[in-house]
C-alpha cells in the first residue's frame, strides 16, 4: 500500500515536472516572440522616426529656402526702388540745374497753363525769386491777359525751401506747383516706366 502511494505521489510530481517544463517551454518562447516584436516594433519606430526626421530636415530646408529667397527678393526690391528714387532724383536735379534762359522759360510756361484767374501770388525759391526781373514778371502778366485771364499776378517776396518751381496762392489756398510736388504727382504712373527702362 505503502509503495502504490509512493508511486502516485511520483507520477503526480512527474506530472507537475512535465506541467512545469511546458509551462516554461511555453514561456520561453511567448517570452522570444514577445522580444522578436518589440524588437521588430523597434525597428519599425526607428524608421518611422528615421522618415519623419528627413521630412522635418527637408521641410526645415525648404522654409529656410524659402524665407532666403524672400529676403532675397525684399532686398532686391529694396535696391530696385532705391535706384527709382535716384533716377527720379536725377530728373529733378536736372530739371533744376538747366541753364537760366530755358528754366525761366519753363516757369512762364507752367505759370501760364496753371494760373486760374491772374490775380494769384506767386512764391518761389529765395534762388528763384532772385533772377526773376521785372521785365519777365511784365511778360508774363501780359501773356496771362492776351489768354483772357486779369494779367495782375503778383510776386511774392516770402520765398520757400523748394528746388524748382513755384507755390501759388489765391485766398489762402496754397497749389504747390514745385518740382518735387509735380514728379511725385506723376512719380505713381511714370514708375512702371521708368523701372522698365532700368530693369530691361
Amino acid at each position: 500500500m505503502k509503495e502504490g502511494a509512493e508511486r502516485i505521489t511520483q507520477r503526480i510530481l512527474d506530472d507537475a515536472q512535465a506541467k512545469a517544463e511546458s509551462i516554461k517551454a511555453e514561456a520561453a518562447e511567448k517570452a522570444k516572440a514577445v522580444r522578436d516584436e518589440a524588437k521588430q516594433k523597434a525597428a519599425r519606430k526607428k524608421e518611422e522616426i528615421l522618415a519623419q526626421a528627413g521630412k522635418d530636415a527637408e521641410e526645415q530646408k525648404r522654409r529656410i529656402l524659402g524665407v532666403a529667397q524672400l529676403e532675397a527678393r525684399k532686398e532686391l526690391l529694396a535696391a530696385k526702388q532705391e535706384m527709382i528714387g535716384e533716377a527720379f532724383q536725377k530728373s529733378l536735379d536736372q530739371l533744376t540745374a538747366r541753364d537760366e534762359k530755358s528754366y525761366l522759360e519753363s516757369i512762364r510756361e507752367m505759370l501760364l497753363n496753371l494760373v486760374e484767374t491772374g490775380t494769384e501770388t506767386v512764391i518761389f525759391s529765395a534762388r528763384d525769386l532772385e533772377r526773376i526781373s521785372d521785365h519777365y514778371w511784365q511778360d508774363v502778366n501780359k501773356a496771362l491777359a492776351n489768354k483772357g485771364k486779369e494779367g495782375n499776378l503778383k510776386l511774392s517776396q516770402e520765398t520757400r525751401d523748394i528746388k524748382g518751381g513755384f507755390i501759388l496762392q489765391a485766398g489762402g489756398v496754397e497749389m504747390n506747383c514745385s518740382f518735387e510736388s509735380l514728379l511725385e504727382e506723376k512719380r505713381d504712373q511714370l514708375e512702371t516706366e521708368v523701372a522698365t527702362t532700368l530693369f530691361k
